[in-house]
């Protein structure tokens, strides 16, 4: 019987409530597992261009990618609410996602050789950077058809595949003595691992048609989310790679990647959930109005600020023992909190984003973020202290101002029609 087959199909917001938060939580165990596995065997100069690859991919996906997600998700649940066809939303995704796939192939294969020579060093690396951003395409489109028609244990069944695949697969290739070459394949490999492991669940399609809905349309709207997701991930993954251009040696960029990964597990289990919003928070619009749409929105915000607060606080007790347990190095406090602040501001952010969205205010959001990229590039220009303190509280800094911003762009938007 295949894995899929025991999954439910749609669930209800307490039932999926609970699935996602469950699988997210395994998945970032099996994400700890990973790198702190990847961390111990290689050390910190083996370690540092898996800490590179990890971020660039990881960057360039939520850009590409998330943008695909969100429409999914967003105009899915929107239609099936009002009992409309949801199928021209699929295949318009599916065509400029297509689209933008060629288009990242052939540009990420011309800039190859300045890849190689001023990111990851060894050709192979830039090579399986390109193979993983491409393979992660269709594993994010199937995210936003679950997020879309509320499969949330689906979901959260693929993405615990993906992160148990990767973790059995590095250790398997460590084991045999393959270097960072094993891990690098798990890391590649994964997304595909997690699309064969779960299908949707069969949904009948409505046979009201509904409005028009074409690609144009959904670049639209994914368009300003994949700003949002540019300036976010150049503020959330780019801290390795800019350690590194700014002369850091390779084993304070394995530090400063192992410092982020630790700080920012929960942020990764916490991250796909707040994607899942999006659909919800559509829903509640739709069906019950502005009032109920802002309690909800209230209510996620409230419970993300006080993960935060406990990620921050817990970091600032454990974090110096945690990165020691995680991979045997070794960084200032101040760092860690730091760090683990950038994180906790990233997903009040985050979760703002998704009541913008709803609300049709996705150049705000974009805006925000930008702001915080502003704020932290002049950091980076000003600060004068060693490469892992300057990249961390640049970064934080950066994470702070995008939150501020958000929180007042969301109290101006609920006020006002979109």
């Amino acid at each position: 019987m295949r894995f899929a087959n025991v999954l439910k199909g749609r669930q209800g917001a307490g039932a999926g409530s609970v699935a996602i938060a469950v699988s997210f939580g395994i998945s970032g165990v099996l994400t700890y597992a990973f790198h702190s596995l990847a961390a111990r065997t290689l050390g910190e100069e083996g370690y540092a261009p898996l800490a590179l690859l990890w971020s660039a991919t990881f960057l360039t996906v939520q850009v590409l990618w998330v943008g695909g997600t969100q429409t999914l998700g967003r105009y899915i649940a929107e239609r099936e609410a009002q009992g409309q066809n949801w199928r021209p939303v699929e295949s318009s995704v599916m065509r400029w996602q297509a689209v933008l796939l060629g288009v990242f192939v052939v540009v990420a294969l011309l800039a190859s050789p300045l890849l190689t020579a001023t990111v990851f060093e060894d050709w192979w690396l830039t090579a399986a950077f390109i193979l993983v951003v491409a393979l992660y395409a269709p594993e994010y489109f199937r995210r936003g058809i679950f997020n879309g028609h509320r499969q949330s244990l689906r979901l959260g069944g693929q993405i615990v595949a993906e992160a148990a695949g990767r973790l059995l697969l590095a250790a398997v290739l460590l084991f045999v003595g393959w270097g960072v070459f094993g891990p690098a394949l798990a890391i590649v490999l994964a997304p595909v691992i997690g699309v064969l492991a779960v299908r949707p669940a069969p949904v009948a399609v409505p046979d009201v048609e509904g409005e028009s809905f074409s690609a144009g349309k959904a670049f639209r709207f994914a368009g300003p989310v994949l700003a949002c997701m540019a300036f976010a991930q150049a503020l959330m993954n780019g801290g390795p790679i800019l350690a590194s251009l700014l002369g850091g040696t390779n084993a304070q960029v394995a530090v400063l990647g192992a410092a982020l990964i630790l700080t920012r597990i929960p942020q990764y289990v916490l991250s796909p959930a707040i994607g899942a919003l999006l659909p919800r928070a559509s829903r509640i619009l739709s069906t019950e109005g502005r009032a109920s749409f802002n309690r909800f929105v209230v209510g996620a915000a409230s419970i993300v600020g006080l993960v935060g607060a406990i990620m921050v606080g817990g970091t600032w007790l454990l974090g110096e023992w945690g990165l020691r347990l995680f991979a045997d190095f070794e960084a200032s406090r101040g760092v860690l909190v730091a760090l683990a602040a950038m994180a906790a501001f990233y997903i009040l952010s985050e979760t703002l984003n998704q009541a913008l969205f709803a609300l049709g205010r996705e150049r705000l959001a974009a805006f925000g973020w930008l702001l915080g990229l502003l704020a932290s590039i002049f950091c980076v220009a000003t600060l004068n202290l060693g490469v892992v303190e300057r990249v961390s509280f640049s970064l934080t800094v950066g994470a702070t101002v995008a939150a501020l911003a958000q929180i007042i762009f969301y109290l101006i938007a609920r006020r006002r029609p979109s």
